[in-house]
């Protein structure tokens, strides 16, 4: 991020050319000078020959560009006079340019002469509003060039002052799309779906809505955003065929005991993976782009019902009765573990703030030296505002240097694995959960004694009013709510509903929406009355088209 600036020089070229090329000291301070469309030696009357040539109107004859290069730039005279150079026939190819290359003052810095009006007659245009001869064309093309010699350059970020005069809010707004960005890229190479990649970014403090979009929010985020919007790579179809593309699949092997109640799963299982590894071998290791997508469904599918075989062996479940038990278990264990991590939220996301300040205070250090360095060089170097956000960061973290920082990230390791661990724990829980919820669903619905039932929304479940037992739910499309018991109720995770299983002449009692019982109804009006209250808004909607 070499410090640039461009001043219009008035008069006469001379003083500018005899200057830069250190004519009155024989060169002392000169390393190395270069030229385009001119030369050296006879610079001065080159230039003055092309302003006589087209009668140039004004005393403005010509631009003197100052590159200053930071002491901790690495760099010799030699490539810095070529970036100069490189510089000039980017930016001024059909203008006289003369580059000094200067080593005095303990930096090395370009002085760079251009004539005001090219060989063609053209003045040169100096507005900001031009994006390559304006001064930040200038910038930005001297901070590309220069990062090829390995030159630090300053990632490009925007501050309002008027829109939010939180700058430290600014800055994260601008890193956070960059963060997320690096963790998807290096989580997606670890893990083998979609599903076990946003279970990652969850565990890594992530909040996560799955869906048709994909959104993620950071902690310290307003609002969600979208992987693809962060970036397209990252849309919920390329991240689909890039899992479904790929080709060295091992299908690992079930290792359960076969009983009467895990029977018809064991059997799906056997014929799925024997199907998946017939149709692989008939490929003969050719891409057929229908195969893959349904391949990839089925190795899902393959893989859920593992899972489930080996949930039913590891907790020896053989009834139904078993199942419910271990559901109840799930749900106890997981409710316990969110308490912990509602009870210590503050703690938990002071721990991850601090550790992110003093992560940024890490990266904004380079940034900070740099500056300060051309500040020390050009006293009207004007500091950005990253300078402001450090030495704030440096304040509130009470720090003073890196190693400081760095003890903040060492010392929080332990806590920071401590909410990691929880939250994978929760997530396992919930997967093994879902899972056995499904199986649940299966032998609900296969059961002769369920033939009614009622799908509903998890937004339709109040929790404050349900208890370990029973769920209060709002019925879908009225006003009115039940009491279920949770042990005939079942959450599909694929289609993200629970399903109510209702007996034909069971009474369930009712109420209105202020908690008062309103009348007892059996299973069958039930199911009936939801059904047509759906077909009544139906069709008020359907008069309304």
């Amino acid at each position: 991020m070499p410090y640039t600036k461009r001043l219009p020089h008035y008069g006469s070229p001379k003083e500018l050319i005899s200057y830069i090329l250190d004519k009155k000291n024989n060169g002392e301070k000169v390393a190395v000078a270069s030229s385009i469309n001119c030369n050296i030696d006879f610079a001065l009357p080159n230039f003055i020959n092309t302003q006589k040539k087209f009668d140039i109107k004004g005393n403005r004859v010509a631009y003197h560009v100052i590159q200053s290069f930071s002491p901790k730039d690495t760099i010799t005279p030699e490539q810095a006079n070529e970036i100069g150079k490189r510089l000039c026939e980017e930016l001024y190819p059909d203008f006289q340019c003369v580059i000094s290359t200067h080593i005095d003052r303990g930096h090395i810095h370009n002085h760079i002469a251009i004539n005001s009006i090219s060989l063609n007659g053209r003045k040169l245009d100096d507005r900001l509003a031009n994006p390559k001869e304006g001064l930040y064309g200038l910038s930005n093309a001297s901070d590309r060039i220069a990062g090829e010699y390995g030159c630090y350059i300053m990632p490009k970020r925007t501050f309002s002052k008027i829109k939010n005069k939180d700058y430290y809010y600014q800055y994260k707004e601008q890193t956070w799309k960059s963060k997320i960005k690096d963790d998807v890229e290096d989580l997606i190479v670890k893990c083998s779906s979609i599903e076990e990649m946003l279970d990652e970014l969850s565990i890594l403090g992530y909040d996560v809505k799955r869906g048709k979009h994909i959104s993620v929010k950071a902690i310290g985020m307003q609002k969600y955003a979208r992987l693809s919007t962060i970036d397209k790579k990252y849309s919920e179809q390329n991240l689909y065929n890039y899992y479904k593309s790929q080709n060295n699949i091992v299908l690992a092997g079930i290792k359960v005991s076969k009983t009467q109640f895990n029977n018809e799963l064991l059997s799906k299982a056997k014929e799925s993976k024997v199907a998946l590894e017939k149709s692989m071998l008939s490929t003969e290791g050719k891409i057929y782009n229908e195969y893959q997508k349904t391949r990839y469904q089925e190795v899902k599918r393959y893989y859920k019902l593992k899972q489930q075989l080996e949930y039913l062996d590891k907790y020896n479940i053989k009834s139904f009765d078993d199942i419910e038990n271990q559901i109840n278990t799930k749900r106890l264990e997981i409710k316990f573990l969110n308490k912990i991590l509602k009870k210590n939220k503050e703690k938990f996301d002071k721990v991850i703030e601090q550790t992110e300040k003093a992560q940024d205070y890490i990266k904004l250090f380079k940034d900070y030296q740099y500056m300060m360095s051309y500040k020390e060089i050009h006293p009207d170097y004007v500091l950005p505002v990253e300078v402001e956000i450090f030495l704030n960061l440096q304040n509130e973290l009470n720090i003073s240097s890196v190693d400081e920082a760095k003890q903040i990230i060492k010392s929080s390791r332990s806590e920071r694995i401590e909410i990691n661990k929880i939250k994978k724990q929760v997530l396992e829980l919930q997967r093994e959960l879902n899972h056995l919820d499904t199986i649940k669903e299966e032998k609900l619905s296969n059961s002769n004694l369920f033939i009614h039932n009622i799908k509903f929304g998890g937004n339709r479940i109040d929790y404050k009013k349900s208890n370990d037992e029973c769920f209060c739910v709002n019925l879908p499309y009225t006003q009115e709510k039940i009491y279920i018991s949770k042990k005939y109720t079942a959450f599909n995770e694929k289609h993200q509903y629970y399903t109510m299983y209702l007996v034909d002449d069971k009474e369930y009692k009712i109420y209105n929406k202020n908690d008062k019982l309103i009348g007892n109804i059996t299973g069958t009006e039930l199911q009936k009355y939801v059904l047509n209250r759906k077909k009544e808004i139906d069709n008020m909607y359907k008069g309304t088209d």
